[in-house]
C-alpha cells in the first residue's frame, strides 16, 4: 500500500542529449514542461547524441563523469532506450552505477514491435531482469511484452503514452496544398512508398506537392525523387525546429506516415495538434488509438496504390479533410495532454515507496 506520507522521489532521467533531434528527446523535452518535473527534482544526463564519433564518445564519457558524482543525490532512474542496441550498451555504465547505489531503476523502451526481435538478447534480458519497472509505449506492447515476448520475466510491466504539447493551429482553409513527411529518413521509414504514391496521382493534382522535412538519406532521397520525375514536386527543408517546423506544419494540408516499425511516434500526436488529417500505415502503438476515417486514413504497410487512394480521398474532400482536421485537435487535447500524462506519471513514482 502506497505511504502517503513518503519522502518525494528525486529522479534522475537518462536518455539522449538535450540537443538531439528525434523522438526520445521529444519525449523528455515534453516532460520537462510538466509538473512532475519540478516535484520530483528531475535531471537529466544525456547519454547520446546524433553527431560524429568524436562527439558521440564525448558525451558518454561526460555522461558517466556526472552520474558518478551525482547519483547519489536521486531514488530513481528513469532509462529512456530505443531500438538501436548500441543505445543500451552506451547506458550500460550507469546502468551499472544505480544497480551498485541500489537505486529504482524503470526502463521506458521506446520501441514497438522491434521489441519483439530482442528476445533472445542477453544484455537486453538482464536489462530488464534487473529494472524494478518496464514502461512501454502502449497497451498493445504491454500485452505482448506479457503474453508473448517475455513471459517469464518477473518484472512488472506497465505502458504509458506519449504526451502532446499544445500548439497553435490555423484553420483549415488557410493550409498550402502541402503532404508532409516529418523523418529521420532510411529504408523504415519508407519514404519510398510516399513516392510513388505521389507519382501515381502528381498528374491529376498539378498544384499539390511534397514537403520532407529531416535529416538522413536526403541525398539518396533527393536522387530517387529526380528518378522518378517528381524532384520539381519535392522540397527538401532538412531537420527543423522551432519557428521553422511549427510554420511547416501549420500550413501543410495532410500529415504521411509510411513507417514499417515506430514506438508511438511524436509526429502523429504533432499532426492531430495542428490539425493535420494524417495517413498512416498502423505502426506502432498506433493501433491502440486509430478511428479509421475520424482522426486518420489508414493503409497497409508497403502499399503505395492503397495510400494513394487515401491521399485522393483527402484532396478530392475538402469537408472530410476539415472534418478530420477538427476532431483530430479535440481528440489529442482529451487523451494526450501533458496534465493526463503528468497525472500517469506522478502515479508510477509514487508506487515506490
Amino acid at each position: 500500500m502506497l505511504n502517503k506520507n513518503h519522502c518525494t522521489k528525486k529522479v534522475m532521467m537518462v536518455g539522449s542529449a538535450e540537443k538531439s533531434p528525434g523522438g526520445v528527446a521529444s519525449v523528455i523535452k515534453t516532460m520537462k514542461e510538466m509538473p512532475f518535473w519540478g516535484k520530483h527534482d528531475c535531471f537529466w544526463l544525456g547519454t547520446q547524441i546524433q553527431s560524429g564519433y568524436p562527439t558521440k564518445l564525448w558525451y558518454a564519457l561526460r555522461s558517466y563523469f556526472v552520474a558518478l558524482f551525482k547519483m547519489w543525490r536521486y531514488d530513481i532512474i528513469h532509462f529512456h532506450t530505443v531500438a538501436d542496441l548500441i543505445c543500451l550498451v552506451i547506458q550500460l555504465p550507469v546502468f551499472l552505477l544505480a544497480l551498485i547505489g541500489q537505486k529504482t531503476i524503470i526502463m521506458h523502451i521506446h520501441m514497438g514491435n522491434q521489441i519483439g526481435e530482442h528476445t533472445n538478447d542477453r544484455l537486453f534480458n538482464w536489462c530488464m531482469r534487473k529494472a524494478d519497472l518496464i514502461i512501454v509505449l502502449a497497451k498493445i506492447w504491454k500485452e505482448k511484452f506479457d503474453k508473448e515476448w517475455f513471459k517469464d520475466l518477473g518484472t512488472p510491466v506497465t505502458y504509458l503514452y506519449n504526451a502532446y504539447s499544445p500548439v497553435e493551429a490555423l484553420p483549415y482553409e488557410e493550409r498550402k496544398k502541402h503532404i508532409l513527411m516529418a523523418a529521420y529518413l532510411n529504408d523504415n521509414k519508407a519514404y519510398q512508398v510516399l513516392f510513388k504514391a505521389f507519382k501515381r496521382i502528381k498528374d491529376d493534382y498539378k498544384d499539390w506537392n511534397l514537403l520532407i522535412l529531416g535529416n538522413g538519406e536526403v541525398e539518396k532521397a533527393m536522387s530517387l525523387a529526380k528518378e522518378m520525375g517528381i524532384s520539381h514536386r519535392t522540397t527538401f527543408t532538412g531537420y527543423l525546429t522551432g519557428k521553422k517546423k511549427q510554420e511547416v506544419f501549420q500550413h501543410a494540408s495532410i500529415y504521411c506516415m509510411c513507417s514499417y516499425q515506430e514506438g508511438f511516434p511524436m509526429v502523429i500526436l504533432e499532426s492531430w495538434g495542428y490539425g493535420i488529417p494524417v495517413v498512416t500505415t498502423p505502426v506502432g502503438g498506433l493501433p491502440d488509438v486509430l478511428d479509421d476515417g475520424k482522426n486518420a486514413l489508414v493503409f497497409p504497410f508497403g502499399d503505395d496504390e492503397s495510400l494513394a487512394n487515401k491521399l485522393e480521398q483527402l484532396i478530392d474532400d475538402f469537408p472530410k479533410c476539415k472534418e478530420i482536421s477538427e476532431y483530430s485537435q479535440i481528440f489529442v487535447k482529451q487523451n494526450f495532454s501533458k496534465e493526463k500524462i503528468n497525472s500517469d506519471i506522478e502515479k508510477i513514482y509514487e508506487s515506490f515507496d
